[in-house]
């Protein structure tokens, strides 16, 4: 199992509030939210479209800088960390999985696996993690293949490798399955289980589709920035029964609002 690499909780997120300027207007796409993953827990974050879910992900990944509030992983607050300090903190302890996968399309599926640790040169132990990725993940026979001559479900695989060579405190994943069929989804979300439970992997989807979210322990719902509620997935026997309750929280949260 992964060792946990401190005290802390893998991911703390405080009170974040991020706010974009759309002409002269100014948008709270997060409005104080704050959320603690666990150690080889699994979250989903689910939301409509807007909701805010994708900029919290690209908050907690670095990708972008809260207006206020703060971000811990393992402790580390990326907030106060420089650009450069940013770039290598996350290659080496965030792993981050994509709809768009962003594979190098003139590159092998080993190399576009490699690329996160390729600037600090490989070892012995990113060997030996590279060839039990490759053949967990059933790629022994495509490593030396381009993109284009891969299945959507091989690419979301390399993807997957390539966000677990650095042996990372937390992976992220952000509508992972929009762009793959619904066997190639479900088994994506099978690999991410399998990832938290047996290897103690410590993960946040963020995702709107029910049957994506029904693999995580744990759903965080947001809706206009905000975090309306979290329930465990546990109580729900089948992804219908996880969409009425989503449908709730949120059609209830519409209900209160006021007036406009």
């Amino acid at each position: 199992m992964h060792a946990s690499r401190s005290e802390a909780p893998p991911l703390r997120v405080e009170q974040l509030t991020k706010r974009f300027r759309q002409g002269s207007a100014v948008v709270d796409a997060l409005r104080g939210v704050s959320l603690s993953v666990e150690q080889g827990e699994f979250v989903a974050v689910m939301g409509a479209s807007g909701s805010g879910k994708s900029t919290l992900l690209h908050v907690i990944a670095g990708l972008t800088g809260p207006d206020e509030g703060r971000v811990l992983v393992d402790g580390a607050d990326l907030c106060t960390m420089s650009d450069r300090q940013l770039t290598r903190f996350r290659r080496r302890r965030i792993g981050l999985v994509f709809q768009a996968l962003n594979l190098i399309p003139t590159l092998t599926a080993e190399q576009n696996i490699l690329l996160p640790i390729l600037s600090n040169g490989r070892s012995g132990s990113v060997d030996d993690r590279l060839e039990s990725l490759i053949s967990r993940l059933g790629l022994d026979d495509r490593r030396g293949h381009r993109p284009d001559a891969l299945s959507g479900g091989q690419q979301q695989r390399v993807a997957i490798a390539r966000a677990l060579v650095t042996d990372p405190s937390i992976i992220l994943a952000d509508e992972p399955t929009g762009s793959l069929d619904s066997v190639a989804g479900q088994e994506f979300c099978r690999l991410l289980r399998e990832e938290c439970r047996q290897r103690g992997r410590t993960i946040v989807v963020v995702t709107h589709e029910p049957t994506v979210a029904m693999w995580a322990g744990r759903v965080a719902v947001l809706k206009d920035g905000q975090v309306l509620s979290e329930f465990s997935t546990s109580s729900f026997g089948d992804a219908h029964a996880l969409a009425t309750h989503y449908h709730e929280i949120v059609g209830a949260a519409f209900s209160t609002e006021a007036p406009r």
